[in-house]
């Protein structure tokens, strides 16, 4: 029983789990408000932004890429649609007509990241960290250099007889359930059911395991490449108007440092950053986790330089983490042989 139970927490998803339940105790030791449920709301609306950028990240990790433009993009979908949607006086349609190109200009970058990516032979981390600069540079001509504040913000749900969709969009209600966690679901449901169940899912598997053989098996890889850049792109648009929703202003550091959120939720979720190996779970679960340790440090006034310090060490661990137990799991561990036996 005991071999057992050791053997399940020394599994992958028993090592997140322990991690998990071990944060849990320490902050019921330590910050017991963290339990309250305004709290757990307030956890989820934040894990719904970076599980949603995960979910579309995922795809391209799976091809054997990376896409670290993925904060910026959410910082120029939230401005683009704030920029449109101040012209029309943040009334739903032009919150609507904002989102629309904010998403469109998304999918026009992911298609540029794909394109230099399959057609130059750049390494993918190389492309989507120069549009990481390109696009941080170009959001304060997009906003004059300032801040966009939507002033219906404080005004929760309706103005006149008119349903304010632009904050609850950030914030909102349905069946109970905040508005944040509906898009997050429907998003993780999605690619969940592109990775499980459709040609283009087992592809990107296939190519991610190794890309001459998926074309020698008559894979378009380039394309499915592509494409996978685009859906991260556009998923991170998606991101970006939620945050812009949420906090009721756009501006250049919307955004900002979720690149580093989503690989270490990428990371702690297992996903292998070669490619070929991961799923929407463990992305998922990453999110959760990364979203409770950010909550945790802010609830116990941590500093951000010591923030980054604990992603940074957060990260590292999990990566080596990840590798030795999967090298324990194919019997790569090699014990020391027994002296008395070498003689």
């Amino acid at each position: 029983m005991m071999k057992r139970l050791i053997r399940v927490v020394a599994s992958a998803w028993g090592q997140r789990i322990t991690l998990l339940v071990l944060i849990c105790i320490v902050m019921a030791i330590a910050q017991p408000v963290f339990f309250r449920p305004a709290n757990a709301t307030s956890v989820l609306q934040a894990i719904a932004a970076i599980g949603i950028m995960v979910s579309g990240m995922l795809l391209t990790v799976l091809v054997g890429g990376m896409d670290l433009s993925v904060g910026s993009m959410a910082g120029l979908s939230a401005s683009t649609v704030f920029v449109i949607a101040r012209i029309y006086d943040f009334t739903n349609s032009g919150f609507l007509l904002g989102c629309a190109v904010a998403l469109a200009l998304c999918l026009v970058v992911g298609c540029i990241n794909g394109f230099v990516v399959t057609k130059f032979g750049v390494p993918a981390f190389v492309v989507t960290l120069a549009m990481r600069y390109i696009l941080y540079g170009s959001i304060p001509f997009l906003t004059s250099g300032n801040y966009i504040i939507n002033p219906k913000q404080g005004m929760i749900h309706q103005i006149g007889n008119m349903l304010v969709f632009q904050i609850n969009f950030g914030g909102g209600e349905t069946l109970r359930v905040t508005m944040p966690i509906v898009i997050l679901i429907v998003v993780v449901a999605v690619v969940a059911f592109v990775l499980g169940i459709t040609t283009f899912g087992r592809q990107l598997y296939a190519i991610g395991g190794n890309k001459n053989v998926a074309n020698l098996a008559g894979i378009s890889s380039n394309r499915k490449i592509r494409y996978a850049f685009m859906i991260s792109s556009v998923t991170a648009g998606l991101g970006g108007v939620m945050l812009a929703s949420m906090n009721g202003q756009a501006g250049q550091p919307t955004g900002l440092g979720y690149e580093g959120n989503v690989l270490m939720a990428m990371v702690v979720g297992g996903i292998n950053l070669a490619g070929g190996e991961g799923g929407i779970s463990g992305a998922v679960f990453g999110a959760l986790l990364v979203g409770i340790i950010n909550n945790v440090m802010l609830m116990l006034s941590v500093s951000s330089d010591i923030q980054q310090f604990v992603r940074g060490v957060i990260i590292l661990a999990a990566m080596t983490l990840n590798m030795y137990t999967k090298r324990g799991s194919a019997g790569m561990i090699v014990n020391k042989p027994d002296k008395a036996n070498t003689k």
